[in-house]
């Protein structure tokens, strides 16, 4: 006599099965998550490695000296007689704080990418796999005397700010903008990943990896332990140069400094999933005094990338950033160097006459 299967029963084997499978796989993915958020830090401190002994290269073959600011005598008095167009109000140090870097950071063949790119393989070491916010090579000055075709476009240029920002010139050379090849006779910037919405202008540069600009800023470099003298690291929207707090969240719209200075809109994309702000993407006093609130937006696992003078790179606690950084009362506090102080004080009172961004 031939036993009938049991179609109960082989359905339950297969529950059985199932839940041990979804069991399985709750362990699981958690493991997998965190392995591949693993790779991908593991990713971006090969990248930051790479740039700051691509700077070891270039620091042998310039005797010693980082990468230049702006130093001729002449662009810095075309930038001080206020040209450009825009806002009669645009220079005025008062309102517009950021603008002394106008004459330091305008020529396009002193941005760190573009001096270190014959020393790297690859020019998407600028990037970071777990970037949230990105720049890139927004204004393009297309001609190789590029002081001279600011000169003969007078007027044209300061209307990609607004009024209340300084003309940014931030630029970078002709072959970094992709499709947009110069923006003066283009009459358009290059837009980074996420910008208003809109897709990447194709081909651009886009550049989630911060180089210490302004470090060249500072003549006492040579004195500083090169071993804490930060060069690159994690970068967000602030990509020249680091204060302690930009330093130690990259992805949070610039901690202690957003809402004291106007943000260029060209360099600058905020998060709107991840920043709870609804002007500016500024920090409130509540971020920059509570670690809670803040935790959460370390890039890697509760911390950062970073890259140092002496060309070794390495992964820090965010908050062991801070606990490290110098600070506006005590500049020689932390080992960390190179970068602007840290201080987790009151925001600024808002100024209603900036608009919102969005």
């Amino acid at each position: 006599m031939h036993r009938r299967s049991c179609p109960h029963l082989a359905a339950g084997e297969f529950l059985t099965a199932l839940t041990i499978v979804a069991v399985l796989s709750a362990l699981l993915l958690p493991a997998f998550a965190y392995a591949r958020a693993q790779a991908r830090q593991a990713v971006c401190l090969g990248n930051i490695r790479s740039i700051a002994q691509a700077l070891r290269m270039y620091l042998a073959d310039s005797d010693g000296s980082l990468p230049p600011m702006e130093r001729d005598p002449k662009v810095v008095a075309y930038f001080n007689a206020r040209p450009g167009g825009g806002g009669t109000d645009q220079w005025n140090p008062a309102t517009s704080p950021n603008c002394h870097l106008r004459a330091t950071q305008s020529n396009p063949y002193l941005r760190w990418p573009v001096i270190l790119d014959q020393y790297l393989l690859t020019r998407e070491v600028w990037r970071c796999p777990d970037a949230r916010l990105e720049g890139g090579a927004s204004f393009i000055n297309g001609a190789k005397d590029w002081l001279g075709h600011l000169h003969a476009n007078e007027g044209e240029w300061g209307r990609f700010a607004p009024d209340h920002l300084c003309p940014r010139a931030l630029s970078f050379p002709a072959g970094w903008g992709g499709e947009v090849s110069d923006t003066l006779t283009q009459g358009r910037l290059a837009v980074p990943r996420g910008e208003r919405g809109r897709a990447a202008s194709a081909g651009m540069f886009l550049q989630s990896v911060a180089a210490n600009e302004m470090a060249d800023d500072k003549p006492d470099y040579r004195m500083e332990d090169p071993a804490w003298f930060v060069v690159v690291a994690d970068g967000g929207g602030s990509l020249g140069g680091f204060c302690g707090g930009t330093l130690a969240y990259p992805d949070l719209c610039h901690l202690e400094c957003a809402s004291a200075f106007p943000i260029d809109l060209a360099h600058w994309q905020a998060d709107w999933q991840n920043c709870p702000w609804s002007r500016q993407c500024g920090a409130i006093a509540e971020m920059k005094l509570d670690v809670n609130m803040r935790r959460s937006y370390a890039r890697h696992d509760g911390g950062v990338n970073i890259g140092f003078l002496d060309g070794h790179a390495m992964w820090l606690d965010s908050e062991e950033v801070l606990a490290q950084a110098p600070t506006f009362a005590n500049p020689r506090r932390g080992k960390l160097r190179g970068i602007e102080p840290w201080g987790p004080t009151k925001d600024l009172p808002w100024d209603e006459s900036i608009p919102p961004l969005y």
